[in-house]
C-alpha cells in the first residue's frame, strides 16, 4: 500500500474513477471542498467520473442530494446507488421467483413508497422481506428474533443498503448490510446490490462501456465495501482513511489486520489535490 499526498498523483494514471460518496466527497450534510478540487482536476484531463453510493434510495435522491450540498452535474458522467441497481433488479430476482409481498423489516414510508411494496405485516403471509436503512437506536439484538422466523418460513431477504456501518455526526451507526450479513451466517437467502457485489460493478462497467479493469480506479473509505469491490472486480483502490474506519486507526492490530485482508493499492487521509 503506498501512501499518497496528493490525488494528482493518480489523475493521470486511470482513465475511469469511481468515488464513493459519504465520507470521500462528502458527510452527508457538507461537500469537502478539498475533493470537490479533485473532480475538477479530473474534468481538466478529460477523465470519466462515476459516483457510486450504497444509498438505499433510487438513483434521483443521490442525484437531489448533491445538488443541494453543492456539486455540480457537469463534475460527474453517472451517478448509482444500490437502491436503484435492487429497484432494477426487484421483478427478475425477487417477484418472479417467490412472489411480490414483502414483509418490511424497520422500512420507512417512503421506502415502501418509492420501491412500490405490497406490504404484509405477518411473517407468514409475505414472499420476502427487505432491509434499507436502520434507525440509530437499534442493534442487532433488536433483529434476533425477526431473523430467526424469518429463517423458519424460508424467506429471501432483499437489503438495498449493504454498508455494515456508517460514520455520522462523530458517531458510527449500524446499516442494513449488517442485518444482511447475520441473516447470511444464520443460513438464510441474501440478495445485495450495491458495493462490494457485483451487480452496481456490472451496470458501470457496462453504462460507461469500460473495457479494461487496469484502467479503473475506485476510491473509498470503506475496505469492507469499496476497497473490497475492487478486489472482486480486480480494479485498483484508493483508501481514504479518515472514514468509516476512523475510530479504528488508534487499534493498531485491528486496522493492519483489516488492511492486510483488503490489500487496498494507495491511501491518503483525506481526498485531496
Amino acid at each position: 500500500m503506498i501512501n499518497l499526498n496528493s490525488f494528482d498523483e493518480l489523475a493521470k494514471k486511470y482513465n475511469f474513477f469511481l468515488f464513493d460518496q459519504w465520507g470521500v466527497l462528502h458527510n452527508g450534510h457538507k461537500k469537502f471542498d478539498d475533493a470537490e478540487k479533485c473532480l475538477v482536476r479530473l474534468r481538466e484531463l478529460k477523465k470519466k467520473i462515476i459516483l457510486i453510493s450504497n444509498s438505499s434510495m433510487p438513483t434521483t435522491f443521490s442525484i437531489s442530494n448533491l445538488s443541494k450540498i453543492g456539486f455540480q452535474k457537469n463534475l460527474y458522467d453517472y451517478c448509482i446507488t444500490s437502491g436503484q441497481i435492487a429497484l432494477n433488479n426487484i421483478k427478475k430476482d425477487i417477484y418472479n421467483k417467490y412472489g411480490s409481498i414483502c414483509y418490511p423489516l424497520k422500512l420507512s414510508p417512503e421506502k415502501i413508497k418509492y420501491f412500490n411494496l405490497k406490504i404484509s405485516k405477518k411473517i407468514e403471509n409475505a414472499n420476502f422481506a427487505m432491509i434499507a436503512d436502520i434507525p440509530n437506536n437499534l442493534s442487532i439484538i433488536d433483529f434476533a428474533k425477526t431473523l430467526d422466523r424469518l429463517i423458519k418460513n424460508k424467506l429471501p431477504l432483499l437489503c438495498s443498503n449493504p454498508d455494515y456501518l456508517v460514520y455520522d455526526n462523530k458517531k458510527l451507526s449500524m446499516c442494513g448490510g449488517t442485518i444482511a450479513q447475520l441473516y447470511e451466517d444464520m443460513g438464510g437467502i441474501v440478495y445485495r446490490y450495491g458495493k462490494p457485489f457485483k451487480p452496481i460493478y456490472e451496470d458501470i462497467k457496462k453504462k460507461m462501456n469500460i473495457k479494461s479493469n487496469s484502467k479503473v480506479l475506485v476510491i473509498g473509505d470503506s475496505l469492507w465495501h469499496d476497497v473490497a469491490g475492487g478486489n472482486l472486480m480486480k480494479f485498483d483502490s484508493l483508501w481514504i482513511k479518515n472514514g468509516v474506519h476512523k475510530p479504528q486507526l488508534s487499534k493498531e492490530t485491528e486496522i493492519n489486520s483489516l488492511i492486510k485482508t483488503y490489500r487496498p493499492n494507495f491511501c491518503m487521509n483525506e481526498l485531496k489535490i
